[in-house]
């Protein structure tokens, strides 16, 4: 898997971009942080967003719109996700495209803040407690 090292910045990542690309961003950015604290971690390519682990990214931002994810510990079926990819059986990585600010939605409120609940990794412990024998 590639991987590339170094120090980058939202800003960095909007670069370049459109007033409407920003205005985008920072919406969705807001609405992610309202799940909850959250550390923002931007790549070279990507701006992440973390709580133990990375829970939702923009991996794409232009003036045809944003491309998204968040990663889910169960498959969620919905119309507006393009791709549904299976890490394991607690981890789907959900990838969607918004167009506007307006399809900033209770929908994708719900996916980023479940997401959160994921990037805390309290269902990890959960299940594993779960699975120890009593003794």
């Amino acid at each position: 898997m590639p991987h590339s090292c170094g120090r980058y910045t939202v800003e960095q990542f909007l670069t370049g971009k459109s007033p409407s690309a920003v205005t985008l961003y920072q919406r969705f950015s807001a609405l992610v942080q309202e799940c909850g604290p959250v550390k923002v971690a931007p790549a070279k390519t990507r701006v992440g967003f973390q709580v133990r682990m990375i829970f939702a990214a923009v991996n794409k931002l232009n003036d045809k719109g944003l491309e998204a994810h968040v990663v889910l510990a169960r498959r969620l079926e919905a119309n507006r996700f393009k791709r549904i990819e299976r890490m394991s059986d607690k981890c789907y990585v959900h990838h969607f495209r918004l167009e506007s600010s307006r399809e900033l939605d209770a929908e994708v409120k719900g996916w980023l803040c479940e997401a959160y609940e994921v990037g805390t990794q309290k269902h990890l412990v959960s299940s594993k407690a779960q699975s120890k024998p009593n003794g």
